[in-house]
């Protein structure tokens, strides 16, 4: 019996594997104690308004985001909206699906736009990736912070 190979897009583990595109599958992004799942988070964020996110902001953010330069010169750069999401408390709003193409924009100096989740959506989010309990503990964790000086 032949074994099965399957290999990358553009021979980089960050792509897609070649002939399983139309394979579903969930995706997730994990922070911290947190899971978001990507499907899940697109499915809440279809009709909501595409927000401009700034240069600062972004280069913040990348800092702590795991980036493979390599797989960024593989993302078309018309490729669509990131997903941020909103934390209770001033804990942060994270980029949770366009990391790469967060960073895309920044190199090529163009414009990153997202659509945001507000509290409840995230919420939800969670509630759905991660489990009801896990969810609402991690959230009542969250909230229960004091919000960061700067956010004052």
């Amino acid at each position: 019996m032949r074994k099965l190979r399957l290999a990358h897009h553009n021979n980089c583990p960050r792509c897609p594997v070649i002939g399983a595109e139309d394979i579903p599958g969930d995706e997730f992004y994990e922070l911290l104690w947190l899971r978001f799942n990507i499907r899940t988070a697109e499915e809440l964020s279809r009709g909501h308004d595409i927000k401009r996110v700034e240069s600062a902001v972004l280069e913040r953010w990348l800092q702590h985001a795991r980036i493979d330069v390599a797989h960024v010169d593989h993302i078309p750069s018309n490729s669509g909206p990131g997903i941020m999401v909103t934390l209770p408390s001033g804990c942060g709003m994270p980029l949770i699906d366009g990391n790469h193409r967060a960073a895309r924009s920044l190199r090529d100096g163009s414009v990153f736009v997202v659509t945001v989740l507000n509290e409840e959506e995230t919420l939800t989010l969670l509630c759905r990736s991660m489990g009801i309990y896990r969810a609402d503990v991690a959230w009542q964790r969250m909230a229960s912070l004091k919000p960061h000086p700067k956010d004052e």
